[in-house]
């Protein structure tokens, strides 16, 4: 990118950051590595103004790595809920742990990239915002906007093709990441180019007329901005089932651990594959988890749509009350009773929390 380019990136920057929990007021001091390292790992994925309360919620409750790494996984959980991509909190606790281990938060590519959940691009970021090292970064926002600025016909992720005269084409976008960061100002320049995507370049209708980058950006001198980058194809899978609510006679909610479609090892409501035409009392699939002589009264509650990674879910919800108390789980089962009134803190998944509201607020007649 032209030194003239990124003059005017950080001009701009310097007079448009927004403040952020996680960014100082001083844009060119050193950070905590352990607060970008979180913020970074709660932004993928996720709006930024999404995060922002997180963040603070998240820094109030595990200030610090030696914190984050005495808490449970349910806590963890407890304070990712909402965020989505639970594989990011189970990650960041795992590397939370090994990192109080060794006693200091990790400072080299090789180390960092070492723990759960960290990538090229997590890595980048804490060592160029924390260390202000050298360090290339490369998110969807600088995709897009290296995609504009040389009009670039490809993705990072497509194979190797004559429109990247079959080189790597992810090679080909670090190699401009790594031109950006070969600087003593590789920091700013950084986090400058994440906000000018998420403010500027948008995805929708860019705003190069505000651009600091627009007399050097090719797709915007020939005024094709919105067709690069190309379209990534989406791949979405439909999965439509039945979420359980089941209610002991004593007020305890079930939970299980395993059998979970989306939700791989968290606490989750029993759920399973059914058709849209499913009957409306107990199934087969559903006496896996309740016994039919136990059961009071059955409830269906409705329906809820949910998302998650490629899975458009639409579920139907039971509410089953049964006659016997919480005394044991169904047999061969990795399952759990939650009272009632604690499950809506308990369960740390939005899939379960939309069944259970579902629940409280049907009225629906049992039958």
């Amino acid at each position: 990118m032209h030194p003239d380019a990124l003059k005017n990136l950080r001009t701009w920057f310097t007079k448009n950051a927004a403040k952020l929990p996680w960014r100082l007021t001083d844009l060119n001091a050193l950070r905590d590595p352990y607060a970008v390292w979180i913020s970074e790992t709660m932004l993928q994925q996720t709006q930024v103004t999404t995060v922002h309360d997180y963040f603070l919620r998240w820094m109030e409750r595990f200030p610090n790595v030696q914190t984050l790494a005495k808490a449970s996984e349910a806590e963890v959980f407890k304070y990712w809920q909402g965020l989505g991509y639970y594989s990011r909190a189970r990650n960041v606790l795992k590397a939370a742990q090994i990192i109080a281990s060794l006693g200091k938060f990790p400072d080299t590519r090789k180390e960092l990239e070492a723990l759960p959940g960290i990538g090229a691009y997590t890595a980048g970021a804490i060592l160029s915002l924390a260390y202000h090292k050298r360090e290339a970064i490369l998110d969807g926002n600088l995709v897009r906007i290296f995609s504009r600025f040389y009009k670039i016909g490809f993705l990072p992720t497509d194979k190797p093709s004559a429109k990247s005269k079959g080189k790597s084409c992810a090679e080909i976008y670090w190699n401009y990441a790594r031109q950006v960061a070969d600087s003593s100002k590789a920091y700013m320049h950084n986090e400058a180019l994440m906000e000018l995507g998420r403010t500027i370049c948008k995805v929708k209708n860019p705003l190069c007329e505000k651009c600091p980058l627009s007399k050097f950006c090719k797709a915007r001198l020939e005024n094709c901005a919105e067709s690069f980058p190309p379209a990534k194809k989406h791949i979405q899978q439909e999965w439509h089932g039945t979420v359980l609510v089941i209610e002991s006679a004593d007020k305890k909610i079930l939970g299980v651990t395993e059998g979970c479609k989306f939700l791989k090892g968290q606490l989750a409501l029993p759920h399973f594959e059914s058709p849209k035409s499913a009957t409306a009392g107990l199934t087969a699939e559903a006496e896996r988890f309740v016994n039919a002589d136990t059961i009071r009264s059955i409830c269906n509650c409705g329906r809820f749509r949910h998302s998650i990674t490629i899975h458009k879910i639409e579920c139907e919800v039971q509410h089953i009350v049964l006659t016997t108390a919480a005394k044991t789980t169904p047999a061969g089962l990795a399952a759990t009773w939650i009272p009632k009134a604690k499950a809506l803190e308990t369960f740390a998944n939005s899939f379960s929390l939309k069944a259970l509201k579902l629940v409280k607020k049907s009225s629906s007649p049992c039958k």
